[in-house]
């Protein structure tokens, strides 16, 4: 069974991260030649990078070329969610700047202003203030783990 710490172990060095995209955005169309020229990897390098991303059920191989996994493109999805977060870097340093204000402001207020600056629906739901904890629960952790993470987070 692979866990996430497999995954992210996987596309952890920026050539394996670029080797994921690659792969992800190049529909299969380039070769693994291709690719060895272009990220300037050795053969090992490519194939132990390509056997990690395997391992870790991001990427298939099918008729000598590579493709994501359905499990894979989740990955990429959220993979481009963290790209475009570090796109934005200082507007999300900018509404941390409102959270720890010593003025409260108005749970609407600062939904608001959320939907006026961030444009990505995904980060929008991490964002917005809602009065329940955080929904760990859609992550699938074990309800005890759950409690044991929202008590820490209350604190």
């Amino acid at each position: 069974m692979v866990c996430v710490a497999d995954i992210l172990r996987a596309i952890s060095d920026d050539r394996s991260l670029l080797l994921f995209t690659a792969v992800a955005v190049s529909n299969s169309e380039r070769g693994s030649d291709i690719l060895l020229h272009k990220f300037r990897l050795t053969r090992k390098q490519y194939y132990s990078r390509i056997s990690e991303l395997a391992k870790a059920n991001l990427v298939t191989r099918r008729n000598g070329k590579y493709f994501l996994t359905s499990f894979g493109k989740i990955v990429y999805l959220y993979q481009t969610i963290i790209q475009k977060a570090l796109h934005d870097y200082w507007i999300l340093k900018a509404i941390d700047e409102l959270e720890i204000s010593d003025e409260e402001m108005p749970k609407e207020e600062y939904n608001k202003i959320i939907d006026i600056l961030i444009d990505n629906e995904k980060m929008k739901e991490g964002l917005i203030h809602k009065s329940d904890p955080i929904p760990t629960e859609q992550f699938g952790a074990p309800k005890k783990t759950l409690k044991r993470m929202n008590r820490s987070i209350a604190i």
